[in-house]
């Protein structure tokens, strides 16, 4: 035997080798043929057969674990090893919704409320850098009650005239809500059209710092109610407030961000990733070893190292010469045709077969089996006859 030492048999011992062997040379005619296969060329054939499992593995674990190896650590070795379903890849999006309305339960940052004193005449002011803003509490008054749609106002029918009161008060005809919602709405498409609403914009700006542009300019500023928007006289707040969050490292990861999840990691300086696993690419995943395999494993590495084996003896060894081999007075034609025809279609159906259960397997198909189950379970429990409550 070679002296070269294959890691992929690591664990196994001599005699559990000799035991591949001497079943896989039996399985190709010994010992009425000679086989001639020696153990170094088995060893290459288990191995290949490993690799090939392995890397059938391996993509299963990126199909269904990938969105909780993203923003991990790359130097993780991710092979047989059990990733929580945390589903921090998608609680990412929804921690950025929840967050953006202020509801985010389970943030690890504190949502702060700052202010910026305005200036008669200034429309751009700057929000220090290092801030995620959240909103920016710059808007149209309410329209609410404004031109007179207070319920008690004297804009709706007094009764005084009629002679109507209550303890000396004037009685007024109220309109329904629904009508003072109405006029709302249209006297805030008027002022919309015919006037400007508060709005704002958010731009970068140097080393790091957010340009705030309010509209319409601040004007008469003063402290004291909102004035119409846009109007003769009206003033437009002293303060502007808004909402926002730190911002968490160098690459914005909420959980795993910059150096601090991967301080040990020299092989950047400050990109971003940094060390972390951004794609199935980054992913650390080894090739197996026969030990680490389950019964099902090995039985399938077997049979895919005899057709490696086929191959290894028809194309090799048995197809030296074209497959015939010239004796005295005669020519001996060996069968190298059809081994590798029979190797190709076994490694053709063996890979065809691992992708066929791997695919039954996946989580999603997991979960729909799961999902169909429940539901024949709650249909079959629903026909049994319900028992007779007594308080």
């Amino acid at each position: 035997m070679s002296d070269c030492v294959f890691n992929c048999l690591s664990g196994t011992s001599e005699t559990d080798k000799q035991e591949l062997f001497y079943m896989i040379r039996q399985e190709l005619g010994e010992p009425v043929v000679q086989v001639e296969l020696a153990d170094s060329q088995l060893e290459v054939a288990f191995c290949k057969s490993i690799r090939e499992y392995s890397t059938f593995i391996n993509n299963w674990s990126l199909e269904n674990r990938m969105s909780q190896m993203l923003g991990l650590p790359k130097d993780i070795d991710f092979t047989l090893k059990y990733v929580s379903n945390n589903f921090s890849f998608e609680r990412s999006f929804s921690k950025a919704y929840s967050e953006q309305a202020g509801a985010g339960s389970d943030s690890i940052r504190e949502m702060k409320t700052a202010s910026i004193t305005l200036s008669a005449g200034t429309q751009d002011y700057f929000i220090p850098a290092g801030r995620e803003i959240n909103e920016i509490l710059w808007f149209t008054p309410s329209m609410i009650n404004l031109f007179g749609l207070d319920a008690f106002s004297n804009s709706n029918i007094a009764f005084t005239e009629f002679g109507a009161s209550f303890a000396g008060h004037s009685l007024y005809y109220i309109m329904p809500v629904f009508d003072t919602l109405l006029t709302s709405t249209s006297a805030k498409v008027r002022n919309k059209v015919r006037s400007a609403e508060y709005s704002y914009r958010i731009t970068g700006a140097a080393n790091g710092t957010k340009r705030l542009s309010l509209y319409p300019i601040p004007n008469n500023t003063g402290n004291t109610v909102y004035g119409i928007t846009g109007g003769v006289g009206g003033q437009t707040p002293g303060t502007v407030f808004y909402r926002y969050y730190d911002e968490i490292g160098q690459a914005g990861n909420w959980s795993y961000s910059g150096y601090s999840a991967n301080p040990n990691y020299t092989g950047g300086t400050g990109s971003q990733g940094n060390g972390l696993v951004s794609g199935p690419a980054d992913a650390r995943l080894e090739f197996l070893t026969y030990d680490e395999l389950n019964s099902n494993g090995k039985y399938w590495v077997q049979r895919y190292a005899l057709a490696i084996s086929m191959r290894i003896l028809g194309l090799s060894i048995r197809g030296k010469f074209g497959g015939n081999l010239p004796i005295p007075d005669a020519e001996l034609t060996l069968n190298s045709s059809d081994l590798l025809s029979t190797a190709k279609d076994d490694m053709a159906n063996l890979k065809e077969e691992i992708k066929t259960q791997l695919e039954k397997l996946n989580f999603k198909a997991l979960l729909e089996n799961n999902s169909s189950m429940q539901e024949n379970i709650n249909k079959t429990l629903s026909y049994n006859m319900l028992g007779i409550y007594i308080g």
